[in-house]
C-alpha cells in the first residue's frame, strides 16, 4: 500500500473558500441552507441520468426520496462532519451549478490504517449536466484539495461506480489511485464502487 500514495498534486498554495471569482464566471463558496433546494435538484437528476439503467424506477424513486429531497441535503448542511461546497455560475446572476460534500467522520476498510484525523472522504462531487464539460467541477475539486490541505488533513479518499468511466478519468487526473473496492446496494441491486484515494 505504500506506493499507492505516491501521486503528488501540482496545485498552487492552499487557499480557504472564498467568494472571489474564479474564471470563468465562477464563484465557489460554502453552501447556505438557502442551496438546499438546489443541490438536491442536481444530485437527483445526476443521480437519475448515471443509475436510472442499472435499477427499476421504485428502486431510483425510493433512493432519490432517501438521499436528495430538501430535507435531507437541509440536515446535511447542518451536520458538523461535513462540509459542502457550492460552485456558481455567475452569468445571468449567481446559480449553484455543482457541488462537493466532504466527509470527516466515513470510513472505508482499505483506508483505516490511515489515522482517522488525517483521512477525509469526497463524498460527492456532482454538477449540472448544463453545465459539464466547461471545467466548472475541476475549478471546485481543485478547491477542494486546497480546502482539504488547509483544515490539515493528509489523504483524500472517495468511492466511483466502477462503470462510471469518466467520473473515473476525472479523479484520476487529480491523482487519485484505486486502493480498493465494495458493495453498494441501490435497491435490490447490488453494485460494485472501486475505492480510490491519494495523498494531499
Amino acid at each position: 500500500m505504500k506506493n499507492v500514495y505516491a501521486a503528488q498534486s501540482n496545485l498552487g498554495p492552499s487557499e480557504a473558500a472564498s467568494r472571489a471569482p474564479t474564471p470563468p464566471g465562477v464563484i465557489i463558496r460554502p453552501a447556505l441552507p438557502s442551496d438546499a433546494l438546489r443541490i438536491a435538484d442536481i444530485g437527483a437528476r445526476v443521480f437519475d441520468a448515471t443509475f436510472a439503467h442499472t435499477c427499476s424506477q421504485e428502486d431510483m424513486d425510493d433512493y432519490l426520496g432517501a438521499n436528495f429531497t430538501e430535507a435531507i441535503i437541509s440536515s446535511e448542511l447542518a451536520d458538523t462532519t461535513k462540509s459542502v461546497y457550492v460552485a456558481c455560475t455567475t452569468d445571468g446572476g449567481e446559480k449553484v451549478a455543482a457541488f462537493v460534500v466532504l466527509n470527516r467522520a466515513s470510513t472505508e476498510a482499505c483506508v483505516e490504517h490511515i489515522p482517522a484525523q488525517d483521512r477525509i472522504e469526497v463524498q460527492r462531487v456532482y454538477a449540472d449536466p448544463a453545465v459539464q464539460g466547461r471545467g466548472v467541477a475541476r475549478l471546485l475539486m481543485e478547491r477542494a484539495v486546497q480546502i482539504m490541505r488547509k483544515d490539515g488533513y493528509k489523504f483524500a479518499w472517495l468511492g466511483v461506480w466502477e462503470n462510471n468511466v469518466r467520473a473515473t478519468k476525472f479523479y484520476e487526473k487529480f491523482g487519485f489511485k484505486r486502493v480498493g473496492e465494495h458493495e453498494f446496494w441501490l435497491g435490490s441491486e447490488c453494485q460494485l464502487d472501486y475505492i480510490f484515494a491519494r495523498e494531499l
